[in-house]
């Protein structure tokens, strides 16, 4: 039966990304986009819009919810206040509504190396988040943790364009343990979050580059 599905983070890389496969997706009965800005409309597409996520979120039962939350130390001024809003935050507020809610699959991108005893900031909050959303008991809870993302972005930042290139050179060489740093393309983690939040499995999973592509290249189309 087609599905109605929530996505959270749809102006971002990977969340537009999702938002253009789940509306060309026979699956996909209705997607419902919540933000702070209205997108493009589809015949497929609902929108919820509000400057506050929380207050945009709204009573409706639905087959699945796909995070793509995100921001940089950057793009907040290097507030780490701010940066825990957004990464943490209202990711575990979409947590507990999809807990209130009866939300079967929940799909959400978190990094390679999140660790909430991390002496790294990032990876640390990243951690927080994760268990956070694990204690929720949710039926089936999906964890992304890629590694550097490739794909076009918005915004230029001369650090990460580096990071890419030199991730993508090194690549082959990233075998045994070190495979799940390898550069993943942001349209495979789009499609793996599209099928997971899809998937008839329970429980709690995360996944890593190796599992993330095999996710990805589920011929789940019907």
């Amino acid at each position: 039966m087609p599905a109605t599905l929530l996505l959270a983070g749809a102006t971002g890389l990977v969340g537009s990304s999702v938002q253009e496969q789940a509306l060309a997706d026979p699956r996909v009965e209705r997607l419902i986009a919540v933000g702070r800005r209205p997108l493009p409309e589809h015949p497929k597409l609902e929108q919820w819009v509000h400057a506050d996520l929380e207050q945009a979120l709204q009573d409706r039962p639905v087959d699945g919810l796909i995070g793509c939350l995100g921001t940089t130390i950057r793009n907040v001024g290097g507030d780490r206040d701010k940066f825990i809003h957004v990464d943490k935050d209202l990711v575990l507020a979409l947590g507990r509504w999809a807990k209130r809610q009866g939300v079967p699959r929940v799909a959400v991108i978190s990094a390679i190396g999140a660790d909430a005893g991390s002496g790294v900031f990032y990876n640390r909050v990243k951690g927080e988040t994760e268990d956070g959303l694990k204690s929720l008991g949710l039926p089936a809870l999906h964890l992304f943790q890629p590694s550097i993302l490739t794909g076009p972005r918005q915004e230029t930042r001369v650090g990460e364009r580096i990071g890419i290139v030199v991730a993508r050179l090194l690549s082959p060489l990233m075998l045994g343990g070190l495979r799940k740093y390898r550069p993943m393309p942001h349209d495979e983690l789009a499609k793996a979050l599209l099928n997971a939040a899809l998937s008839g499995a329970s429980g709690t999973h995360v996944h890593t580059y190796d599992g993330i592509r095999e996710l990805a290249a589920q011929n789940t189309t019907r």
